[in-house]
C-alpha cells in the first residue's frame, strides 16, 4: 500500500457525481462516463492537483481502475482487459464558444446566449471533499478519527 507522501496531491470526493461536477465535464459526457464505469467496483474518487482526470480506485489498491478525462474513459479492471471509451469529441467547442441558435441572434439583433460562469481558482469548490485517513484512505467520520486505524 502506498502512503500519501508517495502520491501526488489529490482531492477526494464522496461521490462520482461530485467529482464530475468539480471537473466540469460537459453534461452529455457525464452520462456516458457514468455508464462506462457502472460495473466497476471502486471506493475512492479523486482528482489530482494536475486536474487532468478523475480517477476511481479500489480499496487497498494504489492503481486506479478507471480514469475519466474530458474526451474518454480509460478502464483498467483488475484481471480484465483494458478498454477506452470515447465520451466526447476532442475538438468539440466549449459551451461558451458555441453561437446562439435563435433566429433573432442569427439576424444580428444583439441577443446573445449567456456564457456559463467559470469558477476562478480563488473561489471555493462547489462540492466539498471528504477528509480521508492517511493510512487506509477511507472517509473519516465527523470526529476525524479513523474507525479502522484509530
Amino acid at each position: 500500500m502506498s502512503f500519501t507522501t508517495d502520491l501526488e496531491s489529490r482531492t477526494y470526493f464522496s461521490t462520482l457525481d461530485g467529482a464530475l461536477a468539480d471537473f466540469e465535464l460537459p453534461l452529455g459526457a457525464v452520462d456516458k462516463a457514468r455508464a462506462a464505469v457502472r460495473f466497476l467496483e471502486y471506493e475512492h474518487v479523486f482528482i489530482p492537483d494536475s486536474r487532468e482526470h478523475v480517477a476511481l480506485e479500489r480499496a487497498g489498491e494504489s492503481t486506479p481502475v478507471a480514469y475519466i478525462t474530458r474526451t474518454f474513459v480509460a478502464l483498467h479492471p483488475p484481471g480484465g482487459p483494458s478498454d477506452w471509451i470515447q465520451i466526447a469529441e476532442a475538438d468539440q467547442p466549449r459551451p461558451e464558444t458555441v453561437a446562439p441558435r435563435t433566429a433573432d441572434a442569427r439576424a444580428g439583433s444583439g441577443i446573445r446566449r449567456a456564457s456559463p460562469r467559470r469558477r476562478s481558482a480563488a473561489e471555493p469548490a462547489r462540492v466539498t471533499a471528504v477528509a480521508t485517513c492517511p493510512s487506509c484512505y477511507t472517509n473519516l467520520p465527523a470526529t476525524g478519527v479513523c474507525d479502522w486505524c484509530g
